[in-house]
């Protein structure tokens, strides 16, 4: 079997990479209450960066993408629970199995497990009712908790499938973080791509604003205050950006944009283009339940969909000299 894998690896590479099968995108932004003024001005500065990346360079549809905010401008709304819990209620009602989600908390945090609340403008929401609130939205879904004191989070929002990322590793980290300037950074760096696929996975970002992070602490000689973990297991345990832990294979495969693939006027070409793209859609499906499966079991549907995707490929670059 080992063979096997290592063929049909190679094969792999072969084959243009294109998007996951991942429907419609939907992104909620939320920044809470900032406490002082310094901090109001640069959360603002990381919510308004973010979203401009969101809708202008992955192409995000503006009307997914939602911004709460501590002084909310025109199609905003104040970051408050209330407001909060609607735009959770109303995305559980759209969202259908298909669909991504992408979430990311910018502001403070505090407290323990359960009773982890990040800071909003008035009552705070604790990571239970965080829980609660994404338990009922269909798709896939990535959350980021860029605040300090965000490592309950990690546990507390886990669940199969879904990617969760804290800018803290314990419940000492409790000062300001860094984290994410550096990760809305990663998320346009060219060095952040490491396989060079011309896309930025959720791992990539992580592992590359982690870098970030270490190089300013380092640059200001003081001693670290943070440490960014992220689970896509599901079982909340948790992996750093050196290797330490379970998981990867799913944060691996997500990305915030999606890829234009090419058409042609020519409806057998175009039909071969579709195909394709289903294929590689399944690909990276298979790839993404594999650790659930047994070693066999994936080895036989990989086998399967990987020689039809690569003789599918090897048609196309034939009529068309891609």
């Amino acid at each position: 079997m080992r063979a096997v894998r290592a063929f049909l690896s190679l094969v792999l590479l072969t084959v243009p990479a294109t998007a996951h099968a991942q429907g419609e995108r939907y992104a909620v932004l939320v920044q809470g209450a900032s406490g002082e003024d310094q901090y109001a001005t640069l959360h603002r500065q990381w919510i308004d960066s973010l979203a401009k990346l969101l809708v202008d360079r992955f192409k995000i549809d503006k009307s997914h993408v939602s911004l709460l905010t501590e002084q909310p401008r025109d199609g905003e709304q104040r970051s408050t629970a209330e407001n909060v819990k609607a735009v959770f209620a109303g995305l559980a009602k759209q969202l259908k199995a298909d669909d991504f989600l992408f979430v990311l908390l910018i502001g403070h945090g505090g407290g323990q497990g359960d009773e982890a609340k990040f800071n909003l403008v008035g009552p705070d929401l604790s990571v239970a009712d965080w829980a609660a609130l994404l338990k009922p939205i269909a798709g896939r879904m990535a959350i980021v908790d860029s605040t300090s004191a965000s490592f309950p989070y990690l546990k507390g929002l886990a669940a199969p499938g879904r990617v969760v990322i804290t800018a803290t590793n314990s419940n000492a980290q409790r000062f300001h973080t860094f984290f994410p300037d550096a990760f809305i950074r990663a998320l346009t760096a060219e060095d952040a791509d490491v396989d060079k696929n011309g896309r930025i996975s959720l791992l990539e970002a992580f592992t590359y604003a982690s870098r970030l992070v270490a190089q300013h602490y380092e640059q200001e000689n003081h001693m670290v205050t943070e440490h960014a973990v992220f689970d896509d297991t599901g079982d909340g345990v948790g992996r750093d950006a050196a290797g330490k832990g379970p998981g990867g294979t799913i944060a691996g495969l997500t990305y915030l944009d999606a890829v234009a693939l090419p058409t042609s006027s020519d409806p057998a070409i175009q039909q071969m283009l579709e195909r394709q793209k289903v294929l590689t859609e399944q690909v990276d499906e298979l790839r993404r339940k594999r650790p659930t499966m047994k070693p066999d079991d994936f080895d036989r549907e990989f086998e399967k969909l990987i020689i039809e995707l690569s003789l599918v490929s090897r048609d196309v670059r034939r009529k068309t000299g891609r």
